[in-house]
């Protein structure tokens, strides 16, 4: 099968905004090996169709590539239905919620949520959608419990956080995992933290029956 090598590049392109989002023609050459002169028609292209816009000699990507970002997470079961379950359990721990797919490198967080107070921190692991958690994190361990273990659980004493994941059921064969994590503090008692992991475990199965569905 021949590849299409412009396409290619164009999309190797895109992907270096995610680490500087406002690089210039030359960062852009130095960080795809492209020529300038091969980065400049591609951002001209982008630019007509209203994917990037530029500033001076510094590119952004615009608003319209988050279309693509939404269709990709409905293409991942990921809809609306399912962010506002995600919500709700990082508004209910005053801490963030994810929902996380097996990757080869650890677990790719597909969707991400946190409570308002956290959103006001200035640093919240620097994590967001398409972020990849390590072997080490409750995310990961949910996608590999043996069976009979009904949840995974990880403790990080640096900054005084606790998590908690459930393996989310669904019928294809991707192997997800739903993950809330909050202070300590709000979890300090073993009835608090069975009450939660009860809740985990029946949104776990409501997001499967979503994803089941497909997009709605």
């Amino acid at each position: 099968m021949k590849h299409n090598r412009s396409i290619q590049r164009c999309l190797l392109l895109m992907e270096q905004f995610r680490g500087n989002p406002y690089p210039t023609v030359a960062d852009l050459a130095r960080l795809t090996d492209l020529s300038r002169a091969t980065v400049m028609r591609f951002l001209i292209t982008l630019e007509e169709e209203g994917y990037v816009a530029r500033d001076e000699n510094r590119w952004s990507l615009t608003s319209k590539t988050l279309e693509l970002g939404f269709a990709a997470l409905e293409s991942l079961g990921i809809t609306e239905v399912v962010q506002t379950i995600v919500q709700a359990l990082a508004d209910e721990v005053l801490g963030t919620a994810n929902i996380g797919e097996h990757h080869p490198e650890g677990v790719l967080i597909i969707a991400r949520a946190l409570a308002p107070a956290q959103r006001r921190r200035l640093h919240v692991a620097n994590l967001r959608v398409g972020s990849i958690l390590p072997s080490n994190s409750a995310l990961y361990q949910a996608l590999k419990m043996s069976p009979g273990t009904q949840h995974a659980s990880q403790i990080y004493p640096p900054v005084h956080q606790i998590s908690f994941a459930v393996r989310i059921p669904n019928n294809s064969p991707r192997v997800l995992s739903l993950a809330i994590s909050t202070n300590q503090d709000e979890l300090d008692t073993q009835e608090k933290q069975e009450q939660q992991i009860a809740i985990l475990h029946e949104q776990a199965v409501r997001i499967g029956q979503i994803i089941d569905m497909g997009p709605i």
